[in-house]
């Protein structure tokens, strides 16, 4: 479904629901008494015509909202806001990451926009709302846009939990394995916590100037629950600084083990080199081609040879030892 419309008649204390089609929007948009909500969620030529012909935006603007968005943003204008909010996204590529997918909300008065590609529980909730609700959308648009960017914010707090228990998980296995899987394991990690901290910086941003700053779109006793959502966003913020601070530590932990294990190995080859050393010495030079030498026929000389080497080794090594070398 590429349009879906909502609409609530004020009057009289009494909400009533309209059944309202993409030729009736110019009709509801001129009734003051009217608060309309039009859900899109796809790309093709009827959202095109409804937000440039019937909304009269900014070709420019229809740009920006049919591209893919790589950060949050707001921009206002003489009647509207223009928004782009990022949330979870459910389209998984299969690299154990996380991403996000952006969602334009054009905000009027009257009326409120919702556009996206890839579908979000936060609008499929605050849909079901309006549709038991008439008096939810007779709220005003501001009213409904906080429903849907709160919903949003608040899926971040499971994920920060799942990546928690993933730092953990790190930190408990760089001291039990290693390997190029658990190097694998941490850049995902990183690479999953500089893309939330990408969106969420612009994202905190956006929110406190919502629930800052004086829009006209936005009444006066709606700007404290946009102040709370602001609030949600800081902390997935600091949990996040403080998860990308703990990564950071742990790849410094993992890079000093595998070093560390590196060092053990190196120590016993080279404890196993000395001590061949003079054993080869001993055998190359008895090993060598010359008539006359000392001991060559002698009658035990195997066992002699053999001796002494058994005692040079056993020197050493308990050499070693009492150096604790090993």
């Amino acid at each position: 479904m590429a349009a879906r419309i909502y609409a609530v008649r004020s009057g009289e204390g009494e909400h009533v629901r309209l059944e309202a089609s993409v030729s009736e929007l110019p009709e509801l948009l001129a009734d003051e008494t009217v608060t309309v909500w039009v859900d899109l969620d796809s790309q093709d030529g009827q959202t095109k015509r409804i937000l440039e012909d019937v909304f009269s935006f900014h070709p420019l603007l229809v740009e920006d909202a049919f591209a893919d968005a790589t950060t949050p943003k707001l921009e206002c204008f003489d009647d509207y806001l223009y928004l782009i909010v990022h949330g979870l996204s459910d389209d998984d590529p299969g690299d154990g990451e996380v991403h996000t997918s952006d969602l334009d909300l054009f905000l009027g008065e009257r009326y409120l926009i919702t556009h996206y590609r890839v579908p979000f529980e936060a609008v499929s909730r605050t849909r079901e709302r309006v549709k038991r609700e008439p008096s939810f959308l007779a709220r005003g648009p501001a009213t409904v846009a906080h429903a849907i960017i709160d919903i949003l914010v608040d899926e971040y707090l499971p994920l920060m939990e799942k990546l928690d228990a993933e730092v953990d998980g790190i930190e408990a296995a760089i001291l039990d394995q290693g390997g190029p899987k658990l190097l694998e394991r941490i850049f995902r990690m990183k690479h999953s916590l500089q893309r939330l901290r990408r969106v969420g910086l612009h994202q905190r941003n956006l929110l406190s100037r919502l629930a800052r700053e004086p829009f006209p779109m936005i009444p006066e006793e709606a700007r404290p629950f946009f102040s709370d959502v602001h609030d949600h966003m800081v902390r997935v913020m600091d949990l996040n600084d403080a998860y990308n601070a703990l990564m950071v530590s742990s790849m410094d932990a993992y890079l000093s083990v595998q070093s560390h294990r590196l060092n053990e190995v190196m120590r016993v080859l080279t404890v196993f080199s000395t001590v061949m050393l003079p054993l080869t010495f001993i055998t190359g030079l008895y090993g060598m081609n010359f008539d006359h030498m000392p001991y060559l026929h002698f009658e035990h000389g195997f066992e002699l040879a053999m001796g002494l080497m058994i005692f040079v080794a056993v020197t050493m090594f308990l050499f070693f030892r009492r150096r604790r070398w090993i």
